[in-house]
């Protein structure tokens, strides 16, 4: 680390944040701006923010090795996989992170944007991927944050990491037997983000195990320690918070770093994300809810005896998983 590293981490999740912030504001801020007087103001906002939904914008490597600053603010992050033999896509490989936590830190900077830093020529694979051969790359998404202002087009199609999580495209995937990543957890997840708080929401979220069988998936389950020291948010209000997650709003009043709140503390030890073996499912092509009931229980222990297994390594022996 030198002397910039942490205010450059500091600037670059800035605009990770406002992005995401702004991006869901601007329906807001525009209408303002043009009743406030302001129409020309408003009217160059309105076309810079539909410049990218009318031009196909392509991948920018550049923009992921910028996202990729954003590890300087924690000291450090990193990737790595329990087992996996370079270059074997022979399988497709459903990757399920967790937890999600609040701007899901641990899948953007340990994931698949680490591969597109390295686009076009692979250059520097193995400082931003490590020693491993190809690996899934693309991340799914809600529809609303990949195709909000902003944040869609400077995060998810500068990047070119982001696909959308709805029905439609995640079933095309599975049937061209493309691999991806996801966070099961999704916005429930997020809504019960406790800070310090190894917690995940999996116990009722079956749909992707039931999708994993019927297209014969291995599942790999990924664990980003560190992503629950990230933001301190507001505690309480269960109810509410599901059902703002129900209506795909995530349940979150959150606080970060004290001169900065926007920004996520600085964690303990940095986010690093950790990638078990997986396991390959058999293909049932029409799973019974027992079928479904017997392959969820055996991903929840998978993923709970990944955490347990490199806890020590984070100082943190003596905590259990929380599994909700």
């Amino acid at each position: 680390p030198r002397w910039w590293s942490k205010p450059v981490g500091g600037f670059v999740l800035s605009c990770l944040v406002g992005s995401w912030v702004l991006g869901f504001a601007t329906p807001v801020i525009v209408p303002l701006l043009a009743l406030q007087g302001y129409q020309k103001v408003a009217a160059a906002a309105c076309a810079l923010l539909a410049y990218p939904y009318v031009v196909k914008v392509k991948p920018w490597p550049l923009a992921a090795r910028f996202w990729l600053l954003a590890a300087h603010w924690f000291g450090g992050c990193s990737m790595s996989y329990e087992l996996r033999e370079p270059n074997d896509n022979s399988v497709p490989t459903m990757q399920c992170y967790f937890p999600h936590g609040i701007f899901t830190l641990g899948i953007i900077l340990n994931s698949g944007i680490r591969t597109a830093a390295t686009w076009p020529d692979g250059k520097d694979w193995s400082s931003y991927v490590g020693s491993t051969g190809p690996c899934p790359y693309i991340g799914l998404a809600s529809g609303a944050l990949l195709n909000a202002p902003i944040f869609g087009h400077v995060v998810a199609k500068w990047t070119g990491v982001i696909g959308s999580a709805a029905k439609a495209p995640f079933v095309a995937k599975m049937r061209k037997g493309e691999s991806f990543g996801l966070l099961p957890g999704g916005f429930h997840e997020a809504s019960l983000h406790e800070y310090g708080k190894d917690r995940v929401f999996v116990s009722n979220k079956k749909g992707f195990i039931k999708y994993a069988l019927q297209y014969g998936y291995k599942v790999v389950p990924a664990y980003s320690f560190g992503e629950c020291y990230s933001y301190w948010n507001l505690p309480g209000f269960r109810k509410l918070r599901m059902w703002l997650a129900d209506q795909g709003l995530p349940g979150i009043a959150i606080f970060g770093f004290p001169l900065l709140p926007w920004l996520p503390f600085q964690t303990p030890f940095g986010i690093h994300t950790i990638h078990g073996s997986g396991r390959l499912f058999p293909k049932i092509e029409e799973p019974t809810p027992e079928d479904v009931d017997k392959y969820h229980a055996i991903f929840v222990d998978d993923l709970r005896a990944l955490f347990d297994r490199h806890k020590h390594r984070f100082g943190l022996s003596k905590t259990e998983l929380e599994i909700l």
